[in-house]
């Protein structure tokens, strides 16, 4: 691929980031689905701290995406941290031992999560995301 007139995200040059790996089983149903809701509560705490949330294929045989996200200051990435800890699904042990920090060859070639991920999952992290959002003062679109 020719990445000459790639416009550079404005997020790359951000310090503080985290990535993750989930699995979109195919044959899974049930795991597929589970694997949409934790992506859909990370884009809602994304929304919700200002973070910037983007993705590539990890392995597509074994349906493994890794999920990055970016954060302008560090109270914003502690707030995302406080929600995944607070978050039955995920807690302390999804923060201790499902996050790391990305290559910077990965941040440069992740992108948004609608160009990445399969659309059924779209769909449901989304809502779930939006559903996390609303109600709140800094909803996603405010």
């Amino acid at each position: 691929m020719n990445r000459q007139h790639d416009v550079k995200p404005y997020w790359q040059d951000e310090d503080d980031w985290l990535c993750t790996v989930e699995f979109l089983p195919s044959n899974d149903p049930a795991g597929r689905a589970f694997g949409a809701d934790i992506i859909g509560y990370l884009l809602g705490y994304a929304q919700l701290t200002n973070a910037h949330a983007l993705a590539m294929v990890g392995d597509l045989e074994a349906g493994a995406y890794e999920l990055l996200f970016s954060f302008s200051t560090p109270k914003d990435k502690d707030q995302f941290l406080s929600l995944v800890r607070s978050n039955e699904d995920m807690g302390s042990d999804y923060v201790e031992n499902d996050f790391m920090s990305p290559t910077t060859e990965e941040i440069r070639n992740a992108r948004p999560l609608v160009v990445v991920l399969p659309e059924d999952i779209v769909r449901g992290a989304t809502l779930i995301a939006s559903v996390l959002c609303a109600g709140t003062e800094r909803g996603p679109f405010g």
